[in-house]
């Protein structure tokens, strides 16, 4: 192999290094989403974005690791299915980017606000349902906090600063729900933020890949060549 071949093989074991901690760091975080998922009971979405997190982690780290070895032993079959198997990886992460912009806004499939509506009702016939959510986040009700004069409740003190409703200016305005989906959005950030990386660091892996299969195939034609 030339040195430029060599310089290929180098840099595709680096990236494909990078991969793996990187897959890494998406599957702790995916623990992360799943641990503080378990401390709210509105929105089962959560569990399932922090299981598909985990997944992709996985596999990002069995695709490093597959490639460093293809590299390594030179392989051109496992070199072009490393190829195939990452352009399929960055379509996926594509669709999953996809999911993470328009998950929150539509509701992860309805359950934020199923989960909503079922605390409201809760509200409606008990005090407090919804009080977790108005200290944690500084929101009140479902959507604002006229949400309590529409059913003629007065304003719980969770609803305001410091728990002292004193006057109007100390009532939370916006509602629990926008609250949470904000706080999602925020959470998913790194997501979208190494899911980019990855992919662009990716689309660099995939040619670098084809690059040291046609070398080691170019290779091989040549030392048959030779040997006829």
């Amino acid at each position: 192999m030339g040195l430029g071949a060599t310089t290929v093989k180098h840099l595709l074991l680096l990236l494909n290094f990078v991969f793996a901690v990187l897959g890494l760091v998406l599957i702790a975080f995916g623990i992360f989403f799943l641990i503080s998922a378990a401390e709210n009971a509105v929105s089962i979405g959560e569990n399932v974005a922090g299981g598909l997190i985990i997944g992709l982690g996985a596999v990002i780290l069995i695709i490093a690791v597959f490639g460093c070895l293809a590299a390594i032993h030179e392989s051109p079959l496992r070199l072009l299915m490393y190829v195939g198997v990452v352009v399929l990886l960055i379509l996926t992460q594509l669709l999953f980017l996809s999911m993470a912009s328009h998950g929150t806004k539509d509701g992860l499939s309805g359950s934020i606000n199923e989960g909503f509506d079922r605390l409201w009702e809760a509200e409606r016939n008990e005090s407090g349902a919804l009080a977790y959510y108005e200290n944690w986040l500084h929101c009140c009700g479902v959507n604002s906090s006229e949400d309590y004069w529409i059913i003629h409740h007065a304003i719980p003190s969770s609803c305001c600063l410091d728990n002292k409703c004193v006057d109007s200016t100390s009532v939370y305005k916006a509602g629990c729900k926008a609250e949470f989906v904000e706080y999602l959005d925020d959470k998913l950030l790194v997501f979208k933020i190494v899911c980019w990386l990855l992919i662009l660091g990716e689309a660099v892996g995939a040619v670098f890949g084809w690059l040291l299969y046609s070398s080691v195939k170019n290779q091989s034609r040549r030392n048959n060549a030779v040997w006829m």
